[in-house]
């Protein structure tokens, strides 16, 4: 959005007085720098594209959903009523974690919180809260209440997926990793292993549209493992991170407010 300055009409110049007061002259001087400020901040914003990045993980990213899913589209439609310039892509979640450390991408969405990210990224405030819960062959009786529990089952979990801290971390536990939920998902229905899980949101969204001839086969379990905010984070290494950061969560509130948020999640219902 381009920057608009108001000026006051003055009326004849005058000598400045001795108390120091500010002449119509100075005000005059001041508005215009504060006018070249917006400008400079305005093209600055202007003048650099954002690289914007996520895995394929519908319905928060996909090549094929509308706006490539909820993530880069709320992502992308916030920054852009912040002025910014911004182009997507979905790439594979490896690709995605070496290229924000070297600086290939400048910004990450379809994110959890996690530390280690955090050490290289700083995160943007929440868009989304997600529940992550565990899916099971149709009529199976298998005990997900803790980890301890999950031990005696075979559980399909993508290639460095975040699911739950404490999850993540328990080596002993019979974890077959795959590439996509809709592969794990299909694996329980065909009795290949006896769990897997992931967001809510991406099961459904697996089996009531990736592949719906495996519905009958397989039933998401009540037990919520963990919740989750979904984020965006900038790569640190950026120079303006700090305002691009600032900026969004300015403009997601300012969206929440008014409803436009609501509105364009609406549209990945």
């Amino acid at each position: 959005m381009k920057p608009q300055c108001v000026f006051e009409r003055f009326g004849p110049q005058s000598s400045p007085s001795l108390s120091g007061a500010e002449t119509p002259v100075s005000k005059l001087l001041n508005i215009w720098l504060v006018c070249l400020l917006l400008a400079f901040s305005g093209a600055a914003k202007a003048d650099s594209t954002l690289t914007l990045v996520a895995d394929e993980w519908p319905p928060f990213s996909g090549e094929t959903l509308p706006g490539n899913g909820i993530s880069i589209d709320v992502i992308s439609t916030v920054l852009t009523r912040a002025g910014y310039q911004v182009k997507s892509e979905i790439l594979p979640w490896a690709r995605i974690m070496d290229g924000s450390r070297d600086g290939e991408f400048d910004i990450v969405g379809s994110l959890f919180f996690d530390n280690e990210i955090a050490a290289y990224m700083t995160y943007g405030d929440p868009f989304f809260t997600t529940e992550i819960k565990f899916v099971q062959q149709t009529g199976d009786k298998n005990d997900v209440s803790s980890l301890d529990a999950l031990q005696p089952y075979s559980i399909a979990v993508g290639d460095g997926f975040l699911y739950e801290e404490k999850f993540d971390r328990a080596t002993h536990l019979n974890k077959v990793v795959v590439t996509t939920t809709l592969q794990a998902i299909q694996m329980v229905a065909f009795g290949r292993v006896n769990l897997t899980l992931d967001s809510e949101e991406v099961v459904r969204y697996a089996i009531e549209v990736e592949d719906p001839t495996i519905a009958e086969k397989v039933e998401l379990l009540p037990h919520v493992l963990a919740r989750h905010d979904v984020h965006m984070a900038v790569r640190n290494s950026l120079p303006n991170k700090d305002d691009i950061v600032s900026d969004f969560n300015a403009t997601l509130h300012e969206m929440r407010l008014d409803g436009s948020l609501d509105k364009l999640l609406e549209k990945h219902k």
